[in-house]
């Protein structure tokens, strides 16, 4: 039997969230739970194993930085993405990391088990199954696709759907309980702390992928190492405001051109790729510390306030005193 995800085109939230089937009869269970995944992921098909059983389900999710971190415990069932599902705007990925129980991925012809704590990624801008045949406990990251094409070209980001990444050893290892930890924290974490913890995982989730799991050749992970150390180069540089190209090619020991590449295989180029990381960290500041204005703009590499709060309004919709004070926990 499947029960289809309510189809009127709601947003995704990005506010706080729990939802809890236990107290509901078997019908009305099966249909707040695909409620609820439509709402918080995608819209999706259900297909359950005992369609008149109660089914038990808790769903907790909130926003953490730029990410959006839940939690989900369920009983057996299979959620599907089909292609009729999908629209123009499906413009997250999914990381499902399986902790308790099995699951199993499936999208563009490949397939993952998950257990122990192991991750894949799924797309739903394409056709995908997620299915667990035992009750199962999983973190769901919900993350915009900029986050990884910023760190990955772009061919490499849509080559990572159902490639599983093991828990058991390396890199895989300490992202997975990061990730672990990062849905346990309590909802009380300040923006500024998420912010960059959120950051620090995407870095870390890119180094886990980059480690032989999905890269398909030497030239690949070559390629995808030096663009790493190029924009860990302009991050750890992005206080200089006399910063160029050519002294940053120089230090890496490349040619302009071939930095330039790099970016460009990540839908960038080093001085966007460097005015977003500048952004970033600026937000961070705002909401993470009581620095001035002034000295935000300074310290991010702009010699005129102005020019940073207007860069500023245009990437977030809000001058840097306007989006300070919007974000205050006060």
């Amino acid at each position: 039997m499947t029960a289809d995800a309510r189809k009127d085109g709601s947003e995704r939230t990005d506010t706080s969230v729990y939802i809890d089937t236990s107290g509901l009869g078997s019908r009305e269970g099966r249909d707040t739970w695909a409620s609820a995944l439509e709402s918080t992921y995608c819209e999706m098909g259900l297909e359950w194993g005992s369609p008149h059983a109660h089914f038990d389900a808790e769903l907790v999710g909130r926003p953490f930085g730029d990410l959006y971190v839940s939690t989900v415990r369920a009983d057996p069932h299979t959620v599907i993405r089909t292609p009729a599902m999908i629209s123009g705007d499906d413009d997250d990925l999914l990381l499902c990391l399986v902790m308790r129980g099995r699951g199993h991925v499936e999208q563009d012809g490949r397939s993952a088990d998950l257990r122990h704590g192991s991750f894949a990624f799924l797309d739903p801008s394409r056709p995908f199954v997620f299915a667990s045949p035992t009750e199962f406990e999983q973190v769901v990251v919900r993350t915009p696709r900029r986050l990884l094409t910023s760190r990955l070209p772009s061919h490499i980001v849509d080559a990572v759907a159902a490639q599983g990444v093991s828990a058991g050893e390396g890199v895989g290892r300490v992202v997975s309980r990061l990730l672990q930890e990062i849905a346990g924290l309590d909802p009380g974490v300040a923006p500024g702390a998420a912010s960059s913890l959120s950051a620090s995982m995407m870095d870390m989730l890119v180094t886990a992928l980059a480690d032989g799991t999905v890269l398909q050749s030497h030239t690949e992970l070559a390629h995808v190492r030096d663009l790493r150390r190029a924009q860990q180069l302009l991050g750890s540089r992005m206080h200089d405001p006399d910063l160029t190209m050519s002294d940053a090619a120089r230090d890496l020991g490349m040619s302009v051109r071939h930095l330039q590449n790099l970016f460009r295989r990540a839908d960038a180029t080093p001085m966007n790729w460097l005015y977003a990381a500048r952004l970033d960290r600026a937000r961070g500041l705002l909401i993470g510390s009581d620095a001035t204005i002034n000295d935000v703009a300074e310290t991010v590499g702009f010699r005129d306030v102005s020019h940073f709060s207007r860069t500023f309004r245009k990437r977030f919709g809000a001058s840097p005193g306007e989006y300070r004070k919007a974000n205050s926990t006060s």
